[in-house]
């Protein structure tokens, strides 16, 4: 909904959330929404304590950044792209956070996966470990009659990397390290993709939610990327697990990255808690932890880019 009336119904299963990892041993990054749009500082109000526990619970809290501007012409919020407003939602989100919490975040990853090199430098100038933003080989042009969703990691490496500072998309000698989201070797996009992001622009949702059962009993998943929803297939999940696993062992080590949004938590039909959330984490954990003749170590996105650095 546009503009956006902020709804936090999944909050009710915040503990049940973080009890799923840490019941399976699983330090997370919390990636708080904060922004210069519609949502500002209401989630760092609202949950303020919630979320320090998260963090005094041995957990990672980073920040979460879309850069919206206010259309006025369409009354809407639209992704911006012009590098000076980026600039000044990138501070404006970090100041913001760092007041309202006591400390400044070490990880990020921009909303819409969105990317630029004015972005990525201010990340670097204030301080970010990493980012992890990057979905290789992704590209969009714009969703929602080209509203948000815009973004280039067309050229992206699929391992970590320090970005230049010309080129946000190759090697270079920034602080920053990028850690780009685990993926499948890109594909073309198959027909249930291109269903789904027909259907992802109509103004309801309620078409949508329909094909997921749909789309789980057929084995169908439209992402590309180490994605962990109830709403989709596991088995593309269990696929780049199992790739990772075998880049492991030709390479020595592997950084296997994989994300989900809280709302996940709950079942998008009844809006009740989705025990299958619990049911999928498990499963992948256990996958990953069967992983014979190599280490595993489940650690949180800065600790991931200490690691990096330390093990080259």
């Amino acid at each position: 909904m546009n503009p956006a009336k902020l709804k936090c119904d999944w909050s009710r299963y915040w503990c049940d959330l973080s009890e799923c990892f840490k019941s399976q041993g699983v330090p997370v990054t919390w990636l708080i929404r904060v922004d210069d749009g519609p949502m500002r500082d209401f989630m760092l109000d609202r949950f303020r304590n919630e979320i320090l526990e998260l963090k005094s619970n041995g957990d990672e809290v980073g920040i979460h950044i879309h850069s919206w501007v206010w259309n006025s012409k369409s009354s809407k919020w639209v992704q911006t792209k012009d590098s000076k407003c980026e600039t000044k939602i990138v501070h404006r989100s970090l100041d913001i956070f760092k007041i309202k919490l006591g400390f400044a975040p070490l990880s990020i990853r921009m909303g819409w996966n969105a990317m630029s090199n004015e972005i990525m430098r201010t990340l670097d100038a204030n301080g970010l470990l990493v980012d992890s933003s990057a979905v290789p080989k992704a590209f969009c042009s714009g969703k929602f009659g080209n509203r948000d969703n815009i973004m280039d990691w067309s050229r992206t490496p699929n391992i970590p990397y320090h970005p230049s500072y010309d080129d946000y998309q190759s090697p270079g000698d920034m602080k920053i390290l990028e850690i780009p989201i685990s993926t499948l070797e890109a594909g073309k996009s198959h027909a249930f993709a291109r269903l789904v992001n027909r259907f992802s622009g109509i103004k309801s949702s309620i078409s949508l939610v329909k094909l997921l059962p749909i789309a789980r009993r057929l084995d169908l998943n439209p992402n590309s990327c180490f994605y962990i929803s109830p709403s989709w297939s596991l088995s593309g999940v269990l696929k780049i697990v199992k790739a990772y696993h075998k880049k492991a062992y030709e390479n020595g080590k592997a950084f296997l990255v994989g994300y989900f949004h809280a709302c996940d938590i709950l079942d998008p039909r009844t809006g009740e808690k989705n025990y299958l959330f619990e049911r999928y984490l498990s499963r992948i954990v256990e996958e990953i932890s069967s992983f014979s003749g190599m280490h595993v170590t489940f650690i949180t996105l800065s600790e991931m880019a200490r690691n990096y650095d330390t093990d080259k």
